[in-house]
């Protein structure tokens, strides 16, 4: 009761609470070095024992006055730290994903008077002849709802598929809506033209073993730029497509940039060309699978980002300072500073450019190498709630929490700069056929010169 009486107690109480937290904190998630977790714990224990000293042992009682208020500062402090550090924490947990996201739906023409799938009943439906699981699924939901097999077109390609709806030959297309964007390049009213009538979102995991310590093993991560906004797991063309190259040891990071409009074999059809963008119709997996292949390199990880997660990640930053050798548009030629929007600008803009879609590859790469250089600089202290309010919804990646947290552990230990490189591969344009798309496309026929240097400097950092 004695104990309970003295106001003393509660003050010490007080103070135990966030320091054994922080200390569990700290230790439990080891976001920080080894050392730096050992000087924290011995620098908190001591301070907190002197400030227990002060009330039991200091005989002024302006002494123990000041230890009061000097806990109660401390105590303050230490919250804000636990906050700090599980925000980091919870961030980081929270962006590792390995979802991709599939949404199916049955369309018809909009002045049809179909308005639910019962009404197909007898009617004939058609989709695209590449295998889908997902559009197979809605099938068999479709015969279970209508009591029959329904009868089936299957188009070898998007354009006869989509005329095919336009004359009246098919009722309806049970469509994987990442095709969308193709089709309006086409037929600019389609969506105005058509409804959706049924619609099923389907959700999956994709594959991920792969768990290297990140830290003293080279590695390779795939960036997939996808041409959508909203959400990240939804699968659309892969309009940026860069191999980003790391090497922990020497402190390297190779970009490589790889024109959207690339013609490679793609695994999905079974080893037939079409153009690059296109690979991500069918998932971030696909892509990389298909560049590894092409370019005879492991590429073990991804990166996928959307529009909005470009602009929210510049935004969180504070902006990024990017060169830019050559002024065009809204952009003046030097270092200059960009925000979310005038980043993702930056990045798409091709017609300004001789080169076309080589120079604004460049620019992708100059936009993800002001990224990097702002992340690990130590400005971002200024932005670093802001940073991780965004993380989670900014881009998917299959790297796991503990890669990430080593990655941020071993950046935290040095503090060294990185040396960023940048190489983009070349080739030729041509109009060639498009099996997704049914019809001859402009296409980058690849100069395997090009694709050469580009492997001969990506293993360099193997070495």
């Amino acid at each position: 009761k004695k104990i309970f009486k003295d106001v003393r107690t509660y003050f010490i109480v007080v103070l135990a609470i966030p320091v054994i937290w922080l200390i569990y904190q700290i230790i439990r998630y080891r976001i920080l070095p080894t050392r730096y977790i050992v000087i924290a714990v011995i620098l908190l224990l001591i301070f907190a024992g002197l400030l227990v000293l002060s009330q039991y042992k200091a005989k002024k009682k302006s002494v123990r006055i000041a230890g009061k208020v000097l806990i109660v500062l401390l105590c303050t402090v230490l919250l804000i730290g636990n906050v700090y550090y599980m925000q980091t924490v919870s961030s980081i947990m929270g962006v590792s994903s390995t979802e991709d996201t599939d949404v199916v739906s049955v369309v018809v023409l909009k002045n049809s008077s179909y308005e639910y799938i019962e009404d197909l009943k007898g009617k004939v439906f058609s989709t695209l002849a590449t295998e889908d699981e997902h559009v197979d699924s809605v099938l068999n939901t479709i015969k279970a709802t209508n009591g029959e097999t329904p009868e089936v077109k299957r188009y070898p390609g998007i354009l006869t598929w989509v005329n095919a709806l336009y004359s009246g030959e098919v009722s309806c297309l049970v469509m994987n809506e990442s095709y969308r964007a193709i089709i309006e390049e086409d037929y600019e009213t389609f969506s105005d033209d058509t409804r959706v009538i049924y619609s099923k979102n389907y959700v999956t995991e994709i594959d991920n073993t792969t768990n290297t310590d990140l830290t003293k093993n080279t590695f390779s991560v795939y960036i997939s730029g996808i041409d959508t906004y909203g959400t990240i797991s939804t699968k659309s063309r892969s309009d940026v497509n860069m191999i980003v190259t790391v090497n922990p040891t020497t402190k390297q990071i190779l970009l490589t940039s790889i024109p959207r409009d690339y013609y490679i074999p793609f695994n999905v059809l079974g080893g037939e060309r079409d153009k690059l963008t296109h690979s991500g119709l069918y998932g971030v997996d696909e892509t990389k699978g298909n560049v590894a292949s092409y370019f005879g390199i492991d590429i073990d990880y991804y990166v996928r980002v959307n529009f909005t997660s470009l602009i929210e990640i510049v935004d969180a930053i504070g902006g990024i300072e990017v060169d830019n050798p050559t002024a065009f548009g809204q952009f003046e030629a030097g270092t200059i500073h960009l925000n979310g929007e005038q980043a993702l600008a930056f990045s798409r803009e091709r017609h300004a450019f001789a080169e076309g879609d080589r120079e604004r590859g460049r620019n992708q790469m100059r936009v993800i190498t002001g990224i990097i250089n702002k992340v690990i600089s130590p400005s971002i202290i200024t932005n670093y709630m802001s940073l991780l309010s965004s993380l989670h919804s900014t881009f998917q990646t299959n790297l796991t929490d503990d890669q990430m947290i080593s990655l941020l552990r071993m950046q935290i230990s040095d503090m060294s700069g990185w040396n960023i490189e940048s190489i983009s591969v070349d080739g030729t344009g041509a109009s060639l056929y498009s099996p997704i798309y049914g019809s001859n496309l402009y296409m980058m026929v690849p100069n395997d010169s090009t694709v050469e240097t580009a492997k001969e400097r990506i293993n360099a950092l193997y070495q």
